[in-house]
């Protein structure tokens, strides 16, 4: 009788096969990580634009003398520098959010950044 000695082990197809699928998670572990970085980036440059409108929002809120004032835009397009955007403009404006006569009005931050244009905008409303 013939005996069959076996060796423990694995075969060439299967070791391919699992050097395949191990290609293949890295791969899309690769992607998925590069998409995070991407995403975090963007999320830290909008909440970058989102601070600076709100610090302009907080000057402009200060200084509002008269109750209502109509489409007084305060600063239009306006170039700034703000670390880690480029291309950035700031819009402030001053709107009577209510068509009867009172004390209350509207301020909006509107920054734009990047290219493609980004924009983030914010407002607030101020009484005197």
């Amino acid at each position: 009788m013939k005996t069959i000695n076996k060796q423990p082990g694995f075969t060439t197809i299967e070791l391919l096969i699992t050097l395949f699928v191990a290609a293949a998670f890295l791969i899309s572990g690769y992607q998925l990580y590069s998409l995070v970085i991407k995403d975090s980036g963007e999320a830290r440059a909008q909440a970058q634009a989102s601070n600076v409108a709100y610090d302009y929002l907080q000057r402009y809120k200060s200084s509002v003398s008269n109750p209502c004032v109509q489409n007084l835009a305060l600063v239009n397009n306006q170039p700034i520098t703000v670390e880690n955007l480029s291309n950035a403009t700031i819009t402030v404006a001053i709107t009577c959010p209510y068509t009867s006569p009172n004390s209350v009005s509207k301020i909006t931050a509107t920054i734009k950044y990047n290219d493609p244009q980004i924009t983030v905008s914010s407002a607030t409303y101020a009484t005197k």
